[in-house]
Order: structure tokens, then C-alpha cells, then sequence
């Protein structure tokens, strides 16, 4: 229930904050979620913490090596946190 209430709240305040500041509102959630990588907070690498890169090497294990659909490479996630 918790849960429920956290990410309804947090989802209306990010589109009152874009509906006010347009994408300083989102850019104000995105620095809160840097300063809480100090107490361990992961989700700000994205595509890491639901493990694409986990999927992408299976799907380059099934295909040999030629699977042109991974998500990883050349992804902004990887140019930004490297």
C-alpha cells in the first residue's frame, strides 16, 4: 500500500512540477535522484538496474554475436555513466 501511495504521489508531482517548470521539473527529480546515490540509490542508471546488459549478452550469446536489436550499446546510459 505504501508503494502505491509512494509512486502515485511522486508521479503527481513530477507532472505538476513539468506542467509549471517544463523540463526543469524533470531536471529537479533527476538531481534529487543523484544526491540519493550517496545512501545507495541505483536506479538512476536505468537500464543497468533492471538488467538490460544482462539481456542484451544473452541475445548476443543466442544470436553468435550478431544480434543488432541490444539496448546497451551506443545507449545515452552508457555514454553518460561510463
Amino acid at each position: 500500500m505504501a508503494g502505491f501511495h509512494a509512486l502515485n504521489t511522486a508521479m503527481f508531482e513530477l507532472a505538476l512540477a513539468y506542467k509549471e517548470k517544463g523540463m526543469a521539473g524533470y531536471s529537479e527529480l533527476q538531481e534529487r535522484e543523484f544526491a540519493l546515490q550517496k545512501q545507495g540509490f541505483r536506479a538512476v542508471k536505468h537500464q543497468s538496474f533492471v538488467g538490460t546488459g544482462y539481456f542484451d549478452e544473452i541475445q548476443n550469446i543466442v544470436t553468435n554475436g550478431s544480434a543488432a536489436t541490444v539496448a546497451m550499446r551506443d545507449s545515452t546510459e552508457t555514454a553518460q555513466f561510463h
